[in-house]
């Protein structure tokens, strides 16, 4: 059954009731005739008028709908407190599993951040006590009031899962948790002379050698730095990507220029191990690499909120418009799956701007 969780505050110095619940039609519709309710976009959460009897009230209108559960006499929680030893060693249980299931180091950090998140805004409470209802309240209070991106929600919700994996007793449904509803967002996608501005505003050969195989062979930030002069077959004309996203490998395409450029590069600052090496010899830092595009941007006065990613959307979007079967983009930038490649149809130009407008035919 659905579960509605209710709180007692007081907004614009009234006394009312917040409605905690994730989006759900049949709940709406019944909201929509309780006298009083509104949305509040401060609050992130439907809210209604408060009365004496309010709990009574809502269990009589949601009856076989949902659960209604007060959490007024919670104290209020946040997430900065020390971890007992208990929920330490379930960390490192947590990290232990995911490491025989091979998951890549930065997925393993990131799954412990989310989970080390989460019990420390339960630190006084035994995990196999936690329930559905305190993910809820928790996907609330940390996610929903922080308005912290679906993809971060999301991401909190597998990280849980597997992390439930690894006890055998829990009170936790898995499969009662729901995640969130993903945006359709349209990626950033430079123009060709933009992605040529961006490049040549840095004077820095090593720098402009970095974003140029960002766009010019579609790679994400952190395989920039991990890249490896091994990696690089001039003569096959081909890149070889380890260990990406999903712990899997790619080759990617080479063009004779790019080769040439890398050459010229090799020349002058003569890299031991990997391409891009720090004076020390050591990795470049994905966030460096972030930063080195970020003052490119802005050095090209290009008006467009975009990140480093942008140039790997912009490649795959040019290969498309250049006539590029997308099964072989989707190899290319090592999609799972090809829903994930064909959002670049709706960012190409290349059928939109032949449209013919129909108000070019009026007389005006």
């Amino acid at each position: 059954m659905r579960t509605i969780l209710l709180e007692r505050v007081i907004h614009k110095k009234e006394k009312r009731v917040k409605l905690i619940f994730d989006y759900d039609a049949d709940i709406l519709q019944i909201l929509n005739n309780v006298e009083g309710t509104v949305w509040s976009s401060s609050m992130t959460c439907w809210h209604m008028p408060y009365t004496e009897n309010y709990v009574v009230e809502l269990q009589n209108k949601f009856i076989d709908i949902a659960q209604i559960i007060d959490r007024s006499s919670t104290k209020r929680r946040t997430a900065f407190h020390e971890l007992s030893d208990v929920q330490i060693d379930s960390l490192k249980n947590l990290v232990r599993f995911l490491k025989l299931r091979r998951y890549s180091d930065s997925t393993i950090l990131c799954y412990r951040r989310r989970v080390e998140d989460f019990l420390k805004f339960y630190h006084d409470k035994d995990i196999d006590s936690l329930s559905n209802e305190d993910v809820q309240y928790y996907n609330y209070e940390r996610m929903i009031k922080n308005r912290v991106s679906d993809v971060l929600q999301n991401q909190f919700i597998t990280a849980l899962k597997l992390f439930l994996l690894t006890f055998t007793n829990n009170n936790i449904d898995i499969s009662r948790i729901e995640r969130a509803k993903k945006k359709r967002r349209l990626p950033t996608v430079f123009s060709k002379s933009e992605v040529e501005r961006i490049i040549n505003s840095t004077q820095n050969q090593k720098h402009k050698m970095m974003l140029l195989l960002v766009y010019a062979c579609g790679l994400r930030r952190g395989e920039v730095g991990v890249l490896q002069i091994k990696d690089i077959d001039s003569e096959r004309k081909i890149m070889h990507i380890r260990k990406a996203k999903g712990n899997k490998d790619r080759m990617v395409p080479l063009s004779l220029k790019i080769i040439e450029s890398l050459r010229h590069y090799y020349r002058v600052y003569k890299p031991k191990k990997y391409v891009f090496e720090t004076v020390n010899n050591k990795l470049y830092p994905s966030d460096t690499v972030y930063k080195i595009f970020k003052r490119a941007l802005e050095k090209s006065r290009i008006n467009k909120k975009a990140g480093i990613h942008g140039l790997r959307h912009s490649y795959a979007t040019h290969l498309l418009e250049n006539g590029t079967d997308l099964r072989y983009i989707q190899t290319i930038l090592g999609h799972k799956s090809s829903k994930t490649t064909e959002i670049y149809t709706h960012v190409s130009t290349q059928n939109i701007s032949n449209i013919i407008c129909p108000a070019d035919d009026l007389d005006i």
